[in-house]
């Protein structure tokens, strides 16, 4: 089917390095890599009320909302131990509630599922494009990733048959699945992996995440029709991981030669997934049709006939959509919109807290932040406190460092160093005596840059300035997200919020804080190289000593910590809002039958839901 495309806007020149977490995926147990696999995580149970359980639609348990479980021992990744939470019961008792539960409904084939996202990709082209979440939602059913997650945050082959470690990680080897077909008709094959590749490293921004990893010359190389073999520069144990998200999925090698002549084919490529592009309108909705000759059709079951996604940059409003019926599903970290989601009857949310952090960060290659006085002085005059309470509003818990308080990488001995103003004032006297030209009325000048229009980011921004603005001089710059991106991008910026880290994997969190990924356009936002910090990385990313990479990054957290480049607020709540009629949004699988992770930063995969 041809699919109907209208461009509403051009694409975005930096929109895509918000997005390149996705490069770097996360570390986990190997399949088949002849090494032994690293420790699986724990897994924990759902948090419910004895007296207040009631059986979902789906069979699973659903609590009010309640705080999110301690689990049992440290994890290892932030792996799908959401809360599931559902309004509250009215009228009936919790007791009466579950005597009168209907039975679990079996799985129908049919119908179309309506999904809200936060924003608009650029494109859905994985070699080039935006893929922060929204993207993902979009493109996952389209695009099969060549490995991806389990629960227990393993990585799994996935449109791969197998990866094999060459001298125990210096390269590794990759063998694809026999006979997957893309919707053009073509079959998978090396040439479209070594294709892939060379269009990331053409792409301006796709290709700051993917040069740090690889040499100039033969990063990836065909073995036989089926086979590539990886050449990362470093020494890669957990090499898998890095093609668990937008680097692992592939499009038709001759189709890529056409879209690199032609931008316009990136709305609509052809992907190896059970849904095709059927229609996309940017800035109002992607519609995705069943693909009817899906390779994977005898071992996996596709329900839906379509899906709708719908940019919706008020995430209230879409919740209030959803409570209303007129949408089925969505993906928000917004607080308000968490909330209403919490109280909306007949709709279940999907919470994790593991993944990600909201903070701001300080550009430290130029005035006033390049001199550590003016970023300290900054942190202690922060009300972080006031942060988590009136921004987040109970949603999401307070942050002292990149790494929540359950994972095992997580440093209890660093604490964030906020709501201490009494510690600013000597700093700003020391450094405006110093460098009077950068302050006026014994206060330093300095901007504080975020993206709009947005209600949510303008009360942020009232509320950090209320805690500076006896020791800054703060003016306010509100630019589109696109811009915003770019100006960071290219360091011309003092202070920003911004949202990042939460890996499945901490490995792949380095390409945002090492010295290489610094330049004219440097994706270390912060722009700070700590050369011995580096080689500890790179010594992690070598060895599947787990108890070794633990100690680093407790070290590394520590270092960031006297830095003082990011004043952590919360660990971020990425939660999926379903309605109760909304079967299976966990419970994915690849084609291998194995689970999917669940709710990996709100990248929520779709291909196996159904409706009843």
């Amino acid at each position: 089917m041809a699919a109907r495309l209208t461009c509403k806007r051009s694409p975005a020149p930096l929109a895509p390095i918000l997005a390149l977490a996705l490069v770097a995926a996360a570390c986990g147990g190997g399949a088949d890599d002849g090494e032994s696999p690293s420790p699986a995580a724990v897994e924990t149970t759902e948090a419910t009320e004895t007296a207040d359980v009631a059986d979902g639609a789906d069979g699973a348990e659903v609590t009010a909302p309640a705080a999110e479980p301690e689990p049992q021992e440290p994890l290892v990744a932030p792996v799908d131990t959401t809360t599931t939470t559902a309004a509250p019961t009215t009228g009936d008792t919790a007791a009466e509630a579950v005597e009168d539960a209907p039975a679990e409904p079996q799985p129908q084939f049919g119908g179309t599922l309506r999904v809200a996202v936060e924003a608009e990709g650029d494109s859905l082209n994985p070699t080039s494009g935006n893929f922060a979440v929204s993207a993902y939602v979009m493109t996952y059913p389209v695009f099969e990733p060549v490995a991806y997650w389990d629960p227990q945050g393993n990585w799994i082959p996935y449109l791969a048959e197998s990866f094999t470690p060459i001298n125990g990680g210096e390269s590794w080897e990759m063998k694809l699945r026999e006979g997957v077909r893309f919707h053009d008709g073509t079959e998978l094959d090396a040439d479209d992996v070594v294709a892939a590749y060379e269009a990331q490293l053409l792409d301006l921004e796709v290709s700051l995440a993917v040069r740090p990893m690889f040499p100039d010359t033969g990063g990836v190389v065909k073995i036989d029709d089926l086979t590539v073999q990886f050449n990362p520069l470093d020494k890669t144990v957990h090499f898998p991981q890095f093609v668990t998200s937008q680097l692992g999925m592939v499009p038709p090698s001759e189709w890529l030669a056409r879209a690199i002549e032609d931008p316009t084919l990136n709305q609509s490529p052809p992907g190896t997934g059970p849904f095709m592009v059927d229609s996309r309108i940017q800035d109002e909705v992607t519609v995705l049709v069943r693909n009817p000759d899906y390779w994977a059709a005898d071992i996996t079951d596709i329900y839906l006939d379509r899906i709708e996604i719908y940019p919706i940059t008020d995430s209230v409003i879409a919740a209030e959509r959803l409570a209303a019926g007129e949408l089925d599903l969505m993906v928000t970290s917004t607080a308000d919109a968490i909330l209403t989601l919490r109280d909306a009857e007949g709709v279940r949310t999907i919470e994790n807290l593991r993944g990600e952090e909201d903070f701001a960060m300080m550009n430290t290659q130029s005035p006033p932040f390049d001199d550590i006085r003016a970023r300290q002085a900054l942190t202690f005059a922060t009300d972080r406190d006031a942060y988590v309470a009136l921004i987040r509003q109970g949603t999401a818990p307070p942050a002292d460092t990149m790494f929540h308080p359950d994972l095992i990488w997580h440093n209890p001995n660093v604490k964030q160093e906020t709501n201490m103003p009494e510690r600013a004032g000597p700093l700003v006297a020391a450094y405006c005596a110093d460098f009077p030209s950068n302050c006026s009325d014994g206060k330093i000048n300095m901007e504080l840059q975020y993206s709009g229009p947005s209600v949510v980011q303008t009360r942020i921004a009232d509320l950090l300035i209320d805690g500076w603005e006896d020791y800054f001089n703060v003016t306010q710059q509100e630019l589109l997200q696109d811009n915003h991106i770019t100006e960071v991008a290219i360091g011309a910026y003092n202070v920003v919020t911004w949202r990042q880290f939460g890996a499945v994997d901490p490995d792949n969190d380095m390409l945002w804080i090492q010295c290489s990924s610094i330049g004219f356009i440097s994706i270390n936002w912060p722009r700070n190289c700590d050369p011995e910090s580096d080689a500890l990385m790179f010594e992690q990313r070598a060895t599947d000593d787990l108890d070794r990479r633990v100690e680093i990054w407790h070290q590394i957290q520590q270092d960031l910590r006297d830095s003082y480049i990011y004043i952590f607020f919360n660990h971020a709540n990425w939660t999926i809002g379903a309605g109760e009629h909304v079967h299976n949004v966990c419970g994915q699988t690849a084609p291998t039958g194995e689970e999917l992770f669940c709710n990996n930063q709100g990248r929520v995969q779709l291909h196996q839901v159904w409706l009843s």
